[in-house]
């Protein structure tokens, strides 16, 4: 796999700092991208439904609503990333998460079927990125008002993803 070099802190929003210093830098991000999909998954269909479909607190997402939100952030981050490879210029919007979990319905979903469609838009994130090359990487774009390299959109996604790891191993497991 294509290793991409870290973004510097030019490349992105600083919101999205606090994702990407999640990622290791000793691991290729598509590596880890790659091993992050296989351990998730071990770890989802460990899980019972009632795990997978309770919240912790009011107001929050269950498990399977995060696997959604994993999903649909990956899809929109690598749609920025490709209209800004092919050198697309047009800005592109912000995305209300909520109201794209709640159209979801995730929670009503069988495990496996989520999981295939995990899988599937993790191939298709790791095929995208490991076809650029060095120069288009470089190439950047406007998302939600910021400059945004592809290669950050990569880190991105994974940090963004160990973020909610995170945050399922301290509050749900």
């Amino acid at each position: 796999m294509k290793k991409i070099t870290k973004p510097t802190q030019y490349e992105h929003a600083d919101y999205y700092h606090t994702y990407i210093k999640l990622v290791s830098e000793n691991v290729g991000v598509l590596e880890q991208l790659k091993n992050n999909a296989k351990q998730i998954e071990t770890l989802i269909l460990s899980l019972t439904e009632h795990q997978l479909t309770t919240a912790y607190a009011k107001d929050k997402w269950s498990i399977k609503d995060i696997v959604q939100h994993i999903i649909d952030c990956e899809r929109v981050f690598l749609y920025r990333a490709m209209r800004f490879a092919r050198n697309d210029k047009s800005a592109q919007p912000f995305f209300d998460e909520n109201e794209f979990a709640k159209a979801a319905k995730a929670s009503s979903l069988p495990i496996k079927k989520l999981l295939k469609e995990y899988k599937t838009a993790r191939q298709a994130t790791l095929a995208f990125f490991d076809n650029q090359n060095a120069d288009t990487l470089k190439r950047a774009g406007i998302a939600g008002n910021t400059m945004t390299t592809v290669r950050a959109i990569a880190w991105i996604i994974c940090g963004h993803e160990l973020h909610h790891w995170n945050v399922i191993n301290e509050k749900y497991l």
